[in-house]
């Protein structure tokens, strides 16, 4: 799908003054860009290329905060949020007790506000993100693959579950033979929600919240040759990493570090590395395109 298509998807959740001037920004923008954050009062912003931008009310983009520069009203806000939440946000309300809304066509919107029981209230700030397929990005990870696990990981917006899900795709079509295939996808990000994105043709998806529980069922019922899941971050999925690692299936995943050396300073990550579970590891830059790194478990 072409970047400006991915960012028209995710207009349906904007309100309607702040969409219309969206809708006018340059094509070569739209492609480029990664977020678009609304604020209670405060101007609307666009991430491209890891950079902050802003919307004048005549729909031009800056770098430069001016007096025409356009604010989203907390009467917009409050739109944005239930066009995201097809005007049902019971129906979200497992997402929203967990900061997000996933989205059509697997985007996602991150929401701040005040944190109730079962929910939230008082939206301030939507950070709707999104999701690209970029096809063919991951084929040099995939050549590295020797049937042992591998860990993609970078900072928040380095293109982790971009890569992830071209290399389950890679993995799935076949470089010697086709690889079984079960994802765990917790937040419709990798598949883009009942499987819109390519993820090959001898993938299964299991749409689970617990990715521990998820990747249990996927060994007992799916006997697949890979399990992958984003963002490792728990003693509980780590488990389930081991478990996968004993009965002989390799695992793909992601995790959130600042540089390389947090790999073996976070917990979870170095329990990963030391458990033999993970054959290679790809160290990602800040922004996305930026040349990554591929390197041996063994040298750490």
């Amino acid at each position: 799908m072409l970047g400006t298509e991915q960012f028209d998807e995710v207009l349906y959740a904007v309100s309607s003054r702040i969409r219309r001037a969206l809708d006018f920004l340059p094509q070569s923008l739209k492609e480029k860009t990664e977020e678009i954050r609304l604020r209670a009062e405060l101007p609307v912003a666009l991430t491209v290329e890891g950079k902050t931008m802003f919307l004048r009310e005549s729909g031009q983009p800056t770098q430069i905060i001016s007096r025409d520069i356009m604010k989203s009203t907390r009467a917009e806000l409050e739109e944005s949020f239930h066009l995201l939440c097809h005007n049902s946000v019971y129906a979200h309300a497992n997402e929203i007790s967990n900061g997000y809304i996933m989205m059509d066509g697997g985007h996602r919107a991150g929401i701040c506000g005040t944190l109730i029981a079962g929910g939230m209230r008082d939206i301030t700030s939507i950070n709707i993100r999104i999701a690209r397929e970029v096809i063919g990005c991951a084929d040099s990870i995939a050549r590295h693959f020797d049937g042992g696990g591998i860990l993609i990981a970078g900072p928040p917006g380095s293109g982790k579950t971009t890569l992830l899900r071209d290399l389950i795709r890679k993995l799935s079509y076949g470089i010697e033979r086709s690889m079984r295939i079960t994802v765990i996808d917790s937040r419709g990000e990798i598949s883009g929600g009942e499987c819109c994105n390519d993820l090959g043709p001898n993938t299964d998806v299991l749409f689970s919240f617990d990715k521990a529980l998820g990747a249990e069922i996927a060994l007992r019922t799916m006997f697949p040759d890979i399990i992958a899941f984003d963002e490792i971050g728990t003693a509980a999925e780590l488990k389930s990493v081991s478990d996968s690692f004993n009965a002989g299936v390799a695992v793909l995943t992601t995790a959130h570090i600042g540089d390389k050396s947090d790999i073996l300073r976070r917990s979870v990550t170095n329990e990963l590395i030391y458990s033999g579970a993970i054959s290679k590891i790809v160290i990602l830059p800040p922004h996305i395109g930026d040349e990554y790194e591929i390197i041996s478990a063994e040298e750490f």
